[in-house]
């Protein structure tokens, strides 16, 4: 699944960023492969904050629906 389909409050671990471009802008944020992220929020039609470590991020939905993601299980932080 991808980050924007991604359910809140929920452990996700990063597997894969899309084309090139949108790899670049997400390691900006200091987003790649591996990484454990949760989403905070989904603004609705707006960006997607996530968290990582003790820091939020929000992102755009277009970067979102590039980053596929996969559920770490047995960690709900509801």
């Amino acid at each position: 699944m991808n980050l924007e389909s991604a359910p809140i409050k929920q452990e996700l671990e990063i597997v894969s960023i899309g084309e090139s471009k949108l790899m670049e802008d997400a390691l900006r944020f200091g987003i790649e492969a591996g990484a454990c992220v949760r989403i905070v929020n989904k603004l609705p039609g707006g960006p997607i904050v996530i968290q990582k470590n003790q820091q939020q991020i929000a992102i755009g939905r277009e970067l979102a629906r590039a980053i596929q993601v996969r559920l770490i299980l047995g960690n709900n932080n509801s």
